[in-house]
């Protein structure tokens, strides 16, 4: 047999794997002529320089010169030997490792982590056995059942739960021969300043943290007892797990994020677990820590864009805040979905469904600005011009820190719009404010000021559902952007343009780029497009949720919604305008004055009429 590091093993190993899918498996690539491009995972980045080239199996970085063949990558990203690359890809390909590499990794110095690991996997295997197959987790039973987490999700999520025991781990362990200071340095013991090992989770309902790869590195513990001092608890950091690098459910989620392009972040592991059962399996969170750099860049070499669903209190506003910054600096497209206040994914979804999930959060998620105005407005009374005044130079100066133009242009439009001004009054407004914030020298470092505002209770009322015509062009976009047919039949059937720019806007790339010969891929469809706002939102329309099976008579609701509207505005209109007539018919100080208005309010009341019986025709 060859030895474990000779040439023969090697190349045997090397020929059996291929690396662009192992790259793949850390990286997004696309292919891009004769080689593969995707973001650097060795240094930060938002325009791809990294290589792999499938035919000569080697990667490079034009970024940071990073370069090697598969070996290479896996020792610099995993922190390994070569033979523990060697050993790691050997099992990916299921080839058998020679008896004398066993031997010679089973040196402690060389074997600690593999310790680790293999600690980590038998004691997720006995927590998950406790908490299923003993009478020790009736009540952590109950509890998942009340949270409506079932049993399937259970098993596909290994949850378990750890018996309220100082010993029952520590003597698992060191039954079968593991050193405990070695699982405590892990993470899996604790040891007392007196220096005595003990369990580090007890009466908690455990859920197992895994690696980019699916191995489990630590545990989340969720307290049964609401006495405890902490009502969750992660294992602290070690030689296998890293908080601040570490997504929770990544290695489950990648395979749909890429496809979508887009990820769910949530804050905790039971948001994610929740929404997963729901039908959404592109969550991923963080691990009770704010967002990171490295954990961004993650973020960015599998997916797009990002929808942040973090708590609706104060707290996860906050969170929110600081999450959008590293985000956009990382290169991702952010939008944010709406949670009511006090309420996180886990508790919205259980009270309202999963339909509901999609419909009023997901389908609302809005962009970074969007998002900031709103939180403006929310904690703003206007109750005079000096309100407004003030509030309209806040807005403004948000708008003014975008670097795109046409982005500018659309949301001051929105406030000459909202307030009642005229365009170019906005305009000049937005020209002055510039001004003091360049030569303050504030423009690109000031935090808007919303991140670390204090809600003092007095908001403005908001609409909390937008129209109904509104939904139903999302709707269409979402699925014109994965069939064809439905575009073509929306293109013949809608007798106007949307009612919203944007909506029309991405309606006409979208029959361009079909009438181009280009495939239904949401994806491609994405990276068609130049205009940045644009591509926001049609990464949102990209991530809901539509359903394979759209009846014709669902798409032709919407489109009626869609004809509909302008209708529905003249009529209103109309409306108004018969009441003003017959108030000044009331008050008309001669009798031919009031004939004739009279006769203006018959006519009017005709159109509507006509209106009227359109809309019931359809």
């Amino acid at each position: 047999m060859a030895g474990p590091n000779s040439a023969d093993f090697v190349n045997q190993v090397r020929a059996a794997v291929d690396i662009v899918d192992v790259v793949g498996e850390y990286v997004q690539l696309r292919k891009s002529g004769r080689a593969f491009l995707g973001l650097c995972p060795f240094h930060s980045e938002k325009t791809p320089s990294f290589n792999v080239n499938a035919e000569r199996q080697f990667f490079h970085c034009f970024g940071c010169g990073a370069g090697g063949d598969v070996f290479s990558f896996l020792m610099k990203l995993e922190q390994l030997t070569f033979p523990e690359a060697v050993h790691r890809l050997a099992e990916r390909a299921g080839i058998a490792v020679p008896q004398a590499q066993e031997e010679e990794e089973a040196a402690p110095e060389k074997k600690a982590k593999q310790i680790m690991l293999e600690a980590h996997q038998l004691v997720a295997k006995l927590y998950h056995y406790v908490l299923t197959e003993t009478p020790y987790g009736h009540e952590a039973m109950k509890y998942l059942q009340k949270r409506g987490i079932s049993r399937q999700t259970i098993d596909e999520y290994g949850i378990g739960f750890a018996p309220d025991s100082w010993n029952f781990v520590t003597s698992f362990l060191q039954n079968r021969r593991f050193s405990l200071d070695l699982m405590v340095e892990a993470g899996l013991l604790a040891k007392s300043e007196a220096g005595k090992i003990f369990d580090r989770f007890r009466g908690r309902v455990i859920f197992p943290i895994h690696d980019s790869q699916g191995k489990v590195i630590a545990f989340g513990g969720r307290a049964l007892d609401p006495s405890a001092p902490a009502k969750y608890l992660n294992s602290p950091e070690s030689p296998l797990f890293s908080k601040s690098t570490t997504l929770f459910n990544l290695h489950r989620a990648r395979p749909y994020i890429r496809k979508r392009k887009q990820a769910l972040l949530f804050e905790g592991y039971v948001d994610v677990i929740s929404v997963w059962q729901a039908g959404f399996p592109q969550g991923i969170a963080t691990l009770g820590t704010a967002l990171t750099e490295q954990q961004a860049r993650m973020i960015r070499r599998n997916a797009e864009s990002v929808v942040l669903l973090f708590d609706g209190d104060a707290a996860g506003q906050e969170a929110t805040a600081k999450a959008i910054n590293i985000l956009q600096e990382a290169g991702v497209v952010v939008r944010i979905a709406p949670l009511p206040p006090g309420t996180d994914p886990d508790d919205y979804i259980r009270q309202h469904g999963a339909e509901a999930f999609s419909q009023q959060v997901l389908l609302q998620a809005m962009p970074v600005t969007a998002f900031r105005l709103k939180h403006l407005r929310d904690k703003h009374v206007i109750q005079d011009e000096t309100d407004q005044k003030q509030f309209i130079e806040k807005a403004i100066e948000l708008v003014n820190e975008l670097d795109s133009p046409v982005e500018r242009d659309l949301y001051l439009r929105q406030l000459a719009e909202e307030h009642s001004l005229t365009l170019e009054a906005i305009k000049w407004e937005s020209r002055r404010l510039y001004k003091q914030q360049k030569s303050d020298r504030q423009r690109d470092k000031v935090t808007p000021a919303w991140n670390n505002s204090i809600n003092n209770g007095k908001v403005t009322l908001a609409k909390t559902l937008p129209p109904a015509y509104h939904t139903a062009e999302r709707m269409l976009l979402g699925y014109m952007m994965r069939n064809r047919h439905i575009a073509d039949r929306v293109q013949a059937e809608c007798t106007g343009s949307f009612q919203v720019d944007e909506h029309d806007a991405l309606a006409a790339y979208l029959y361009a780029y079909f009438a181009e010969g280009h495939q239904e891929d949401p994806g491609q469809f994405i990276h068609y497009l130049q205009d940045e706002p644009l591509k926001q939102l049609a990464s949102g329309l990209a991530m809901m949720e539509c359903r394979d099976d759209v009846s014709d008579q669902e798409i032709g609701d919407y489109i009626k919604q869609v004809n509909h509207y302008p209708k529905r505005t003249e009529l209103e209109q109309l409306r108004e305008e018969l009441r003003t007539l017959h108030m000044k018919a009331s008050a008309a100080d001669s009798e031919e004055a009031r004939r004739e208005l009279e006769i203006q309010a018959a006519v009017v009341g005709m159109k509507i009429l006509e209106l009227e019986n359109a809309l019931k025709e359809g």
